[in-house]
């Protein structure tokens, strides 16, 4: 007899986080990398709003977000900065716009990401029911006779098969997610180095307000 598909708890947990990352609504420029408790002293934290919208590109604190949003009027675009202690406000358009190309690339994975979890969510809804008719026909075998037996055995391996079959899909969907996480951290650390320079260019020409 071919025992009924129980999901583990390592699946369940990688599954609901599949189905809420497919479920979720992320924004263009949703924000892509998280500060650490403790920051490094050359760490550069910042928050980009795209004028007219409530999208924003960010890596920093929800301190950093919520100070960003304190500082901006209505739906202006904004830079906000922090560095070595010190913060700033950027609202020149034409820097705003090299902020934004900046960000660009990792928005784009950021999207490809996002689509990656919904299918992986798909995938995951599928296991979950295929799981649900493999118990099932595991509670009819409890009384069921020699020939139903062997029918439903055959029944359970063709199931077992299509869970077979998601789970080399669900692989390589994170095979893939894991390839474009490392290419986030690579731009995120492009970018910063990118950000800095040109935060160091607004200052220098009287472009950033310091706010702290």
């Amino acid at each position: 007899m071919i025992e009924p598909f129980v999901p583990s708890n390592r699946f369940r947990v990688a599954l609901a986080a599949a189905i809420a990352l497919a479920g979720a609504v992320i924004p263009a420029n949703a924000p892509a990398v998280a500060a650490p408790a403790a920051e490094s002293a050359d760490r550069i934290a910042y928050v980009l709003f795209e004028a007219g919208s409530e999208s924003s590109s960010m890596s920093g604190s929800m301190e950093d977000m919520r100070r960003a949003r304190s500082l901006r009027a209505g739906t202006e675009g904004l830079l906000y900065v922090r560095s070595r202690g010190a913060a700033y406000v950027i609202r020149d358009p034409a820097t705003l716009r090299q902020a934004e190309a900046i960000f660009a690339p990792q928005q784009e994975v950021g999207a490809r990401q996002g689509e990656l979890g919904r299918q992986q969510g798909e995938l995951g809804r599928r296991q979950g029911e295929l799981g649900a008719e493999q118990a099932r026909l595991g509670r009819l075998m409890a009384d069921s006779t020699p020939r139903q037996m062997a029918d439903l055995g055959r029944q359970q391996g063709e199931l077992g098969r299509q869970q077979g079959e998601l789970g080399r899909q669900q692989g390589e969907l994170g095979r893939r997610q894991g390839e474009l996480g490392e290419e986030q951290g690579r731009l995120a650390l492009r970018a910063s180095d990118q950000i800095r320079a040109l935060v160091a260019e607004a200052l220098r020409r009287g472009l950033a307000q310091k706010v702290d």
